[in-house]
Parts: structure tokens; C-alpha cells; sequence
């Protein structure tokens, strides 16, 4: 069963035990109330930002991420061809050639890639606005 979790949520349960059973403890283990309130305050934290992981987890399939795997990585690893073969033909002498993106594949990229960046930025926004 832990195999399947783990795959699901990609370690994030266990990332996130050891420190929030550790602020447990601790606000346990306060003697006064301003130690108390410190490992509340820590505790809140680390359940707001386990809560975040495992959101983004759930999220595996959205749009947004499907098009930064098949949209952005690809163009950001043809941009950093273009600056590769920039730097590696004058240092080595060598005649390498980036083939360039056909123009409606281009042409998709600048539309699709700002509407990724705004959905994750709209995404993040939410998060917040939530919390």
C-alpha cells in the first residue's frame, strides 16, 4: 500500500511527518506560552505547505501541466539548442545547425505558452486567496 501512495503522491506524506511530528513535540514540550504559539505557528506552516504538495500532486493531469511537458520543455529545449550552437560553433569550429521550428508550430508556442505561464499564475493566485 505504501508503494502505491508513494507513486500517487510522489513521497510528499513523508516529506512532511517527520517535521510536523517534530512541531508536535515541541508544542508538547513548551513550557511557556509564547513556545506554544511558536510551534503552533510552525505547525500551521507545515500543514499549509504539505497541503500545497499535494495539490500539486492531485494536479498531475491539469492542462496547465500537460502543456508546460509537451509544449514549454520542448521550445525551452529548442531555444537552448539555438544558444548551444551559438556558443559551441566559434569555439570549436564546428558547423552545427539548429533546424528551425516550422512557422504554425511557432506561431501555436507564442500563444500557447503565455496562456501556460497566466494559467499557473492564476493557479498560484488561488492557492493563496484560499489559504
Amino acid at each position: 500500500m505504501k508503494w502505491l501512495t508513494d507513486l500517487l503522491l510522489g513521497g510528499i506524506i513523508d516529506k512532511f511527518t517527520g517535521p510536523l511530528l517534530a512541531a508536535y513535540q515541541a508544542k508538547l514540550a513548551a513550557e511557556t506560552d509564547q513556545q506554544k504559539l511558536a510551534a503552533e505557528e510552525a505547525i500551521k506552516g507545515i500543514e499549509a505547505a504539505r497541503d500545497i504538495a499535494v495539490a500539486e500532486t492531485a494536479d498531475r493531469w491539469s492542462a496547465t501541466r500537460l502543456g508546460r511537458l509537451l509544449i514549454v520543455v520542448p521550445f525551452g529545449l529548442w531555444w537552448a539548442a539555438i544558444y548551444m550552437v551559438q556558443i559551441l560553433n566559434p569555439w570549436f569550429g564546428l558547423h552545427l545547425v539548429v533546424v528551425d521550428v516550422p512557422p504554425r508550430i511557432n506561431d501555436m508556442a507564442l500563444v500557447l505558452i503565455p496562456a501556460i505561464v497566466v494559467g499557473d499564475a492564476g493557479a498560484l493566485l488561488a492557492r493563496r486567496l484560499k489559504r
